[in-house]
């Protein structure tokens, strides 16, 4: 069984609190490149961490916010017009992802996308609770407690027999006791300390769940201004942009 490397790329909120990029992490495995979110400052975080957006295969994305998802329009135009891209790329994600993406691009860079590209787009809508396998990477998404609609997932993945689950932005729910159930890696969204809020996750809420999360690896993401003030108050890890763990 091979190792599968993991790069927190940004591992910050949507207000850029602590100078960290927004959500993005890197997944390496023997045969797959993939991000999981892609927020607005993920261009950048790849070119300061020297990932080449060609080696990129597959953007999976959590939800449909700025700070998790539009980071997909500059890495489009990047592959357009500066990396050259050739190869197909997949992006999966909730309900709407195409539409949306479509609709951003068009107001960000008017008229640039109907030029044409040189290479594919082929978009997955990810199914609540039904797994799907996508060039040899299994997902499963599970429902997070976030977006009034409930179009957000806690998505689960099955990479070379390693399981990593990633929380996505949620309030607390079951769902993600069972998404993280056996997995090598868990990254879990700490919006708050201590501060109750039904959409985001705070760490005292985590703390004092940690005995259903069962998880060989729990890392903390995506803290706010009282959480990140609070970091060395908390006994999980945290983590930092760069950050690059095997599991």
């Amino acid at each position: 069984m091979s190792l599968v490397d993991v790069q927190f790329l940004g591992c910050g909120d949507a207000f850029g609190t602590g100078g960290r990029f927004n959500t993005c992490f890197h997944v390496v495995s023997a045969k797959n490149s993939f991000l999981i979110d892609c927020g607005a400052t993920s261009l950048v975080a790849m070119r300061k961490f020297e990932i080449e957006p060609n080696s990129i295969d597959m953007i999976f994305l959590s939800h449909l916010h700025g700070d998790h998802f539009a980071g997909v329009i500059f890495f489009l135009m990047d592959a357009r017009y500066v990396s050259a891209r050739t190869r197909p790329l997949v992006i999966a994600g909730p309900k709407g992802t195409k539409q949306r993406l479509m609709e951003a691009m068009e107001a960000l860079y008017p008229g640039c996308w109907e030029k044409g590209v040189e290479f594919e787009v082929i978009f997955v809508e990810l199914t609540l609770n039904h797994l799907q396998g996508l060039n040899g990477v299994k997902v499963y998404p599970y429902q997070a407690k976030h977006l009034a609609d409930g179009n957000d997932f806690i998505l689960r993945f099955e990479v070379d027999e390693k399981i990593i689950t990633f929380s996505g932005d949620t309030g607390w729910t079951p769902e993600l006791a069972t998404a993280a159930h056996g997995s090598d890696l868990l990254i879990c969204e700490s919006y708050h300390f201590d501060e109750k809020c039904e959409f985001h996750l705070d760490y005292e809420t985590i703390h004092e769940n940690r005995g259903f999360l069962h998880t060989r690896k729990l890392i903390l993401t995506h803290l706010g201004p009282e959480a990140l003030a609070r970091k060395n108050e908390m006994d999980l890890e945290v983590a930092f942009d760069g950050l690059l763990i095997s599991v």
